[in-house]
């Protein structure tokens, strides 16, 4: 829910807190303090395209600068709790991420999500995307795996060119701390054969591979929301619905699940309230049109109960109903999309909307709240 962070806090009940949970949080965003912090883990031909397009004295239409998002919030994506008078992100630092959530929360488990690549699929250039996904993932493990046993790591790959990409997968794929692939989509439903490889090798080291706005209307990527471009902020956030519901059933209809039956693949961030009617159209075009994907074996759902697994963050639920209505509805649509089966718990951490732990739980079903918490992401990252 898109509360403030005190105003989730302060509500508790005697369910929620005598039930003890090992909570996984599957959406934890690390930041770099400064770009430069991946210099050491750059070879030096992408340094010297890099650096000088950086120094103080560079034109500002030649530039290095990641691929950035059109659409900004209006205040701050970032909890005001979370930044320092000098504009530091707690977020940069392994440490504060440790006091501010980790400890607070009692998280047993944070999956990382780097927020500094979720663009980098809008880069044109993909040598130097690779190379600086690379580095990426060199950064994290030196500074955010190595220091807490409660960091689990989502590597990166870059789309752009999938060889790049299932050679990073190889490169991490046997490190114990890494339980995930995290994939910037570009202006491609992700179901296409485009992104196979990548799926192949991510199946071979049984890593899941997730997915997370943040790429769309970034450098060459397109707004990838049905229709045509929005022109707010609030449009995006709320549309970014559209991209999470063309690639499930995009994956589905090209046969993924058949071609790699042992993948798994979380949507982080594109809501979820929409899974359950998704499953009943697509079974019921299914039932009829199904001599054109033949490759198609079961029921749609199926499929998406099996592979598929949402972030519950941002919590959904009705506004301007009473709170026993609220909850009332939010049960009813974690049941039709059998949350205690295909949802993980998500902080999105350090947001504006980030979700309390404790405000999440108590408004769970009281039979889903262990799956979704815990069992869940246990299973699907073998924790």
């Amino acid at each position: 829910m898109n509360l403030d962070v005190d105003t989730q806090a302060s509500v508790q009940t005697p369910d929620a807190t005598r039930e003890k949970l090992s909570i996984i949080d599957c959406d934890v965003h690390h930041i770099l303090g400064s770009f430069s912090d991946l210099f050491p883990y750059m070879d030096e031909s992408l340094l010297r395209r890099i650096t000088p397009a950086m120094n103080a004295r560079a034109e500002a239409r030649n530039s290095f600068q990641m691929p950035r998002r059109a659409y900004f919030h209006p205040f701050s994506t970032a909890r005001t709790d979370t930044m320092d008078e000098d504009g530091t992100n707690h977020a940069a630092d392994p440490v504060r991420i440790k006091e501010d959530l980790l400890d607070r929360y009692d998280i047993a488990y944070a999956i990382l999500m780097g927020n500094d690549l979720t663009t980098i699929s809008g880069m044109p250039d993909p040598d130097l995307a690779a190379g600086i996904t690379s580095a990426y993932n060199d950064w994290t493990n030196d500074v955010w795996i190595s220091s807490d046993p409660r960091f689990k790591h989502s590597i990166w790959v870059t789309p752009q060119d999938p060889a790049q990409a299932v050679a990073e997968i190889e490169r991490w794929g046997p490190h114990p701390d890494v339980v995930q692939v995290g994939i910037p989509q570009n202006d491609m439903l992700v179901g296409k054969r485009h992104f196979w490889p990548i799926y192949e090798a991510a199946e071979r080291h049984n890593l899941p591979v997730a997915f997370h706005v943040g790429a769309e209307s970034a450098g060459l990527n397109g707004a990838q929301i049905a229709v045509g471009p929005p022109t707010y902020y609030i449009e995006l956030q709320t549309g970014v619905i559209s991209i999470g519901i063309n690639n499930v059933i995009s994956l589905i209809c090209e046969g993924v699940f058949e071609r790699f039956p042992g993948l798994k693949v979380v949507f982080l961030e594109y809501g979820y309230t929409w899974v359950s009617s998704v499953m009943w159209r697509l079974d019921r075009e299914w039932i009829s049109l199904r001599a054109e994907v033949p490759w198609v074996k079961r029921l749609p759902s199926e499929y998406i109960l099996e592979h598929m697994r949402f972030g519950s963050q941002p919590l959904e639920a009705p506004y301007g109903l009473s709170e026993s209505e609220k909850r009332q509805q939010l049960h009813q649509s974690l049941e039709m999309m059998s949350a205690e089966r295909t949802m993980l718990f998500a902080t999105d951490y350090p947001h504006w909307d980030f979700d309390d732990p404790r405000y999440v739980i108590q408004r769970l079903p009281k039979h889903m709240r262990r799956p979704i918490v815990e069992d869940n992401a246990r299973e699907l990252y073998g924790l």
